[in-house]
């Protein structure tokens, strides 16, 4: 699992249909400010220590279609992803291991859906303002199971950790934050049965909100 330090230099990000960030080449030792009680930011990424939650703003990515990750930056895999962010997943990180996550940052994760992801378990939840009241729900509710033909199951997902590569940390230079496939460079990993199947998972459009619109990601650690 990567600790704080510098990155090698990432490929040029993919142009893509209204990108609205790129990884950052090299994010060394980012300042971590604390700006509450027990609350502290690092870029645009939020955490709470007593609650051990983070926060971090994205956007509705696709309405319709095949995907594999449920959160990529903008200069990652944004043709399958449910929603994108400008955040940087190394912040992501940073917050993770201030808060004493445990991932495993491994090269291999088994995509044999019976056998359990090492990791610990996350909640992931979206909450977005429409006509005045804030909406949440998880983030499973806007994904469906094609082999099911019913919305993905509620509860955890797992907290991996990425992988540092030759060329360096996995999720920084590709973008991975919360992906619906077995993906050793991803933060956060999907538990359920269908995560090897890359044809498996859909956009649920039953509640979710327009295109383009602003989310707010929430992961809060445990059960």
């Amino acid at each position: 699992m990567l600790r704080p330090t510098n990155l090698p230099g990432a490929e040029p990000a993919t142009v893509r249909p209204e990108p609205v960030a790129t990884v950052t080449a090299n994010p060394t030792n980012p300042p971590v400010r604390q700006i509450g009680p027990g609350l502290f930011q690092v870029g645009d990424v939020r955490f709470d220590r007593q609650h051990r939650t983070i926060h971090f703003p994205a956007a509705v990515n696709l309405l319709e279609g095949n995907i594999e990750y449920v959160v990529v930056n903008t200069a990652g895999k944004t043709h399958e992803s449910l929603l994108r962010t400008t955040v940087q997943p190394l912040h992501v990180q940073l917050a993770f291991l201030l808060l004493g996550a445990k991932g495993i940052g491994t090269n291999e994760l088994s995509a044999d859906p019976f056998v359990d992801l090492p990791g610990e378990k996350v909640q992931v939840e979206l909450s977005w303002v429409s006509a005045g009241k804030t909406n949440r729900a998880p983030a499973e509710e806007f994904i469906q199971n094609r082999r099911s033909a019913s919305p993905a199951s509620r509860g955890a997902w797992v907290y991996t950790g990425s992988r540092l590569r030759e060329d360096g940390f996995a999720a920084q230079l590709d973008g991975s934050i919360v992906s619906l496939i077995t993906d050793p460079d991803a933060l956060i990993n999907n538990p359920r049965r269908g995560r090897e199947d890359d044809d498996n998972w859909l956009v649920r459009t039953n509640g979710l909100p327009p295109l383009h619109a602003p989310v707010e990601v929430a992961i809060r650690l445990g059960k």
